[in-house]
């Protein structure tokens, strides 16, 4: 087969498919700068979906639990070898991404006889002294794209792009966290319902506020920070159960 380059297109068209069917009923990560880091937000059922990898980089993703974990672990192994070999400073998320994960998804994907990575990243990084931030997210052949203020992973295009269009006037120096968790928070709805409703066009906020007062009661949500005010090296925390029930709250009267 892979000597008929006919077929070896066909073979490629055909794990874009299948990639795409794996993922179709993922829920989003949402990824949003705010004043004092970065915040990511998510549901799961089951095992965490959100990670640190290095002192001021995270990781995050949807996909098979097991490809996940095994793309966490990679990142965690590059960025503490070049720590090693370089210095701290020099572990920074364009290397991981351009030298690491993005090659070794590639791979996976072209060789044909091999399982590609039921995965698509996000992950992002933390200036811990100026007010900056960074995502890249990372599809399943290895293509990558870079944001700034926002980013999103979800199990369709079209969730995808509303919750960046959602997100993307908004400026993260002046969102404190609690604003940031409610606008990642209905971002995410708005993907998630997309993803599920048979209807065209975008819901209103009526219908959205719906659908997310159902999600509070019956999910698990899930939210972590880059936070620069934190004085450890590690800028990473998960968020209490109590910091999200508040920004929770008001969905579900």
């Amino acid at each position: 087969m892979l000597e008929d380059p006919y077929r070896w297109v066909e073979a490629i068209r055909n794990r874009r498919e299948y990639l795409e069917d794996q993922l179709r009923g993922a829920s989003p990560v949402v990824g949003l700068g705010y004043a004092d880091g970065v915040l990511l937000l998510t549901t799961t059922p089951g095992p965490r979906k959100i990670f640190e990898v290095y002192n001021n980089i995270a990781f995050a993703a949807i996909g098979h639990p097991a490809d996940l974990e095994k793309l966490r672990k990679v990142v965690i192994d590059i960025a503490h070898l070049e720590a090693f070999n370089l210095s701290a400073s020099d572990v920074s998320l364009q290397r991981l991404v351009h030298l690491g994960l993005g090659p070794l998804m590639k791979t996976a994907f072209d060789e044909i006889l091999r399982s590609p990575y039921i995965a698509r990243v996000m992950v992002a990084e933390l200036d811990p002294i100026h007010a900056e931030e960074r995502f890249y997210t990372l599809e399943p052949d290895g293509s990558f794209a870079s944001a700034g203020r926002a980013a999103a992973v979800a199990g369709t295009r079209k969730s995808e792009e509303a919750i960046t269009t959602r997100l993307a006037d908004l400026e993260p120096a002046s969102l404190s966290l609690k604003e940031a968790l409610r606008r990642a928070l209905e971002a995410w709805g708005l993907g998630a319902l997309l993803a599920e409703r048979e209807a065209e066009g975008e819901p209103d906020e009526e219908e959205l506020r719906a659908f997310l007062g159902k999600a509070v009661r019956t999910r698990r949500f899930d939210a972590a920070v880059l936070d620069r005010t934190l004085p450890t090296r590690t800028k990473f925390r998960f968020l209490p159960a109590a910091s999200l029930e508040e920004t929770l709250a008001p969905f579900t009267s």
